[in-house]
């Protein structure tokens, strides 16, 4: 019995060793050269609730959400061409509406309590295009429509020993919207954004 409890205690701190060993740090690369392409096309009429609609391209994305991490390295390289349309109709909606057309070549976010060292990466040669056509008539709610078109994104929200980003953009960024609206009870807000690097650090 005695050998028994001895086997799986050492099994159980060989597996809680091995699991912090693999938490200690956290490496990334991506690397995309072809192109990437969404389109949403949508005819909406007489819906009782909200309407969401969204075309998004992306090149690269990464995304983590944990506790701590000795080092996180991520990497990113585009050299696609990523490029979101979307054209909609959207009339009798008794809801809100919201309408969007996103390119993004590169995308990094993290959410976490501790980070020793973070190194980021990012770089985009080609053109991230973000277009949205709509008509939208009779709304009983609001009204949100955006074009986002970027190359090069990154977020972080954690405490941190040391942060070093490098964002690199070589490409032309375009968002263009066109838009009639009419006949809205609520609120209407009209964005597009064109952005070459946008870099956001928080929690710390």
């Amino acid at each position: 019995m005695k050998t028994s409890h001895a086997i799986l205690a050492a099994a159980l701190t060989i597996a809680a060793s091995a699991g912090a060993a693999q938490a200690q740090s956290l490496n990334t690369e991506q690397r995309n050269n072809a192109n990437v392409r969404a389109q949403l096309n949508a005819t909406i009429k007489d819906i009782g609730e909200d309407v969401a609609l969204t075309s998004a391209a992306i090149g690269n994305s990464f995304s983590a959400d944990g506790e701590s991490l000795g080092s996180l390295n991520n990497y990113q390289n585009f050299w696609g061409d990523v490029r979101s349309d979307l054209s909609a109709t959207v009339a009798d909606v008794a809801g809100d509406v919201s309408v969007t057309s996103a390119a993004i070549a590169n995308s990094a976010s993290v959410e976490g309590d501790w980070i020793g060292h973070i190194n980021n990466t990012q770089y985009a040669a080609y053109d991230p295009t973000a277009t949205l056509n709509a008509t939208i008539q009779d709304v009983e709610g609001d009204v949100a429509t955006t074009s986002a078109a970027l190359s090069n994104s990154a977020t972080f929200d954690t405490d941190f020993g040391t942060l070093a980003s490098k964002q690199v953009n070589q490409a032309g960024v375009y968002a263009g919207v066109s838009t009639t609206i009419r006949d809205v009870a609520g609120s209407v807000n009209v964005t597009a954004a064109a952005i070459g690097n946008s870099l956001t650090v928080t929690g710390f």
